[in-house]
C-alpha cells in the first residue's frame, strides 16, 4: 500500500476512538480504539458486570453511540434493571419517585443528561433516556461465537453499531487452547473488519485468592491470559479492597465504596490506575476534581 493511502487510512479510521465517558480514564487511555479488542477482567463478584453496564450507560445511553450488549450470564431484564439502577442510583428498595437526591448527586446526574425539572423525577428521566438510546441487549445461551458474530455484523449493517460489549466471555470460549486462539482471532478480525470497539469481560485465575501478599491482579492472573492479552490492545482489571475485607488501599486511603480500574496494558495510550466510586453493585461513578483542580482519580 502506498504511503499516501496509509496516511488517508490513518486519518480516516485508525486514530478513531470512542470515549468511555469516564473523563480520567479517557485521559489516561485515549478511549476505546476502533477496530480493537479491550478486555475487562476481575474475580467473580468484584464488579465486572457493573463496570460493563456503566460503560453501556455512558456510551450508549448518554453519548448515544450505537452499542450492542451481549449478556452471556444475565438475562435482558436483569441487565435492564442494572442499567436503570446505574442511571438512578437506586435498586428500587423504595420507588424512585420517592427519592430526593442530594444536591451534589443531582448536579452529577445533570452532567450525564438528566433534566430534573418541576414535575419530573428520576424514574421518568431514566425511562426516557433508555427509550431513546441506540442500545441493543441480547441474551441467548444457545448462540455460539459464529452466530454472535453474525448478529454483530447485522447490527452493524442495519443500525451502525460502533461498540460491542460481550459480558461472560468464558461461556463461549472452547475448552482447548488452540480453539480458544481461533475464537479470539475471529473476534479480533470482526472488530478490525467492521471497525468496531469490542469489550470483553473475563474472570481471572483462582490463584489470586490463595497467594499471599497483595491481591491486586496482574496480567499473569488473567484466565487464558496469553491469548486474551495477545489479542487485546487494552487490558483493564477491576480491583476493590472491600472484596478482600480491607478497609483501606495501600496508601491508607479509605476503601469504602471505592474501586480502582487498573489499566495494565494499552498499546495506544498510557497505563495506570483510576479510582472510582462503586455504588451498591450497580454502577461506577467518577470522582470529581477538587476545588483546586487536582484530580482525585489518580493513584
Amino acid at each position: 500500500m502506498k504511503l499516501n493511502q496509509l496516511t488517508a487510512l490513518t486519518t480516516d479510521r485508525e486514530c478513531k476512538s470512542v470515549a468511555t465517558g469516564f473523563q480520567h480514564l479517557d485521559h489516561l487511555t485515549g478511549g476505546l480504539r476502533i477496530g480493537q479488542l479491550c478486555t475487562v477482567a476481575a474475580r467473580p463478584g468484584v464488579g465486572k458486570t457493573a463496570f460493563a453496564v456503566s460503560l453501556l450507560r455512558n456510551i450508549g445511553v448518554v453519548q448515544k453511540v450505537p452499542t450492542a450488549y451481549f449478556s452471556l450470564e444475565l438475562s435482558e431484564l436483569e441487565i435492564m434493571k442494572r442499567l436503570k439502577a446505574s442511571l438512578t442510583g437506586s435498586w428500587e428498595i423504595v420507588p424512585c419517585k420517592e427519592i430526593t437526591p442530594p444536591a451534589d448527586v443531582i448536579k452529577e446526574m445533570e452532567k450525564i443528561g438528566f433534566h430534573l425539572g418541576k414535575g419530573r423525577n428520576i424514574e421518568q428521566e431514566a425511562r426516557q433516556m433508555m427509550e431513546e438510546a441506540p442500545v441493543w441487549i441480547e441474551h441467548d445461551l444457545s448462540l455460539g461465537l459464529d452466530e454472535i458474530i453474525s448478529r454483530i455484523e447485522r447490527l452493524h449493517q442495519e443500525n451502525q453499531v460502533q461498540v460491542v460489549i460481550m459480558d461472560g466471555l468464558r461461556l463461549i470460549l472452547p475448552a482447548y487452547k488452540t480453539e480458544q486462539v481461533q475464537a479470539l482471532q475471529k473476534l479480533y478480525r470482526a472488530a478490525d473488519r467492521l471497525g468496531l470497539a469490542i469489550i470483553l469481560t473475563s474472570e481471572i485465575n483462582l490463584s489470586l485468592e490463595i497467594r499471599g501478599g497483595s491481591k491486586r491482579p496482574c496480567l499473569s492472573d488473567l484466565r487464558d491470559w496469553y491469548q486474551l492479552e495477545y489479542f487485546s490492545s487494552m487490558v483493564m482489571f477491576v480491583y476493590r479492597p472491600e472484596y478482600y475485607y480491607l478497609d483501606t488501599f495501600e496508601d491508607m486511603t479509605p476503601a469504602e465504596k471505592m474501586a480502582e480500574i487498573m489499566v495494565e496494558k494499552n498499546i495506544f495510550g498510557g497505563t495506570g490506575n483510576v479510582c472510582m466510586h462503586f455504588d451498591n453493585h450497580a454502577s461506577f461513578r467518577e470522582i470529581p476534581y477538587e476545588d483546586n483542580g487536582t484530580s482525585l482519580a489518580w493513584t
